[in-house]
């Protein structure tokens, strides 16, 4: 199924165009950039869910410990700017980074790449002969 291949590319490399494209050029924090990325995102999850990516991934056991404890610090700071409004939320600290289209589309195009990637995660185990 080559054709299937290169349509599933191209139609890839349009959506993460339009999404760049919307990003950088509606502006941070505008509603035109929540709706590519939002709408992107849940492309991503919804042919994620129905491809069944990562079914057969092996189990990440003790090498996601780090992973966890990041997303543990990441939460633990939210919630605590919620609490003490002196406190900056993270994305009021990348807001000076992203504030430039170029580094807004560059992160824009690392968040798709990493939802490429979860995609490709094997979705049916090998038979074992």
């Amino acid at each position: 199924m080559v054709s299937s291949r290169c349509t599933r590319r191209l139609t890839s490399l349009a959506v993460t165009a339009y999404c760049v494209a919307a990003v950088m050029l509606f502006g941070e924090l505008s509603t035109g950039a929540l709706v590519a990325v939002g709408s992107t995102g849940v492309l991503v999850a919804v042919v994620g869910l129905a491809g069944r990516a990562g079914e057969a991934a092996p189990p990440v056991g003790r090498r996601g410990l780090p992973w966890l404890g990041w997303l543990a610090a990441a939460m633990a700071w939210e919630v605590v700017t919620l609490l003490d409004d002196d406190l900056p939320t993270l994305s009021h600290l990348a807001d000076p980074v992203l504030a430039h289209p170029p580094v807004r589309g560059a992160a824009t195009v690392g968040w798709l790449v990493a939802g490429a990637w979860l995609l490709a995660r094997p979705r049916h185990r090998p038979e074992k002969r």
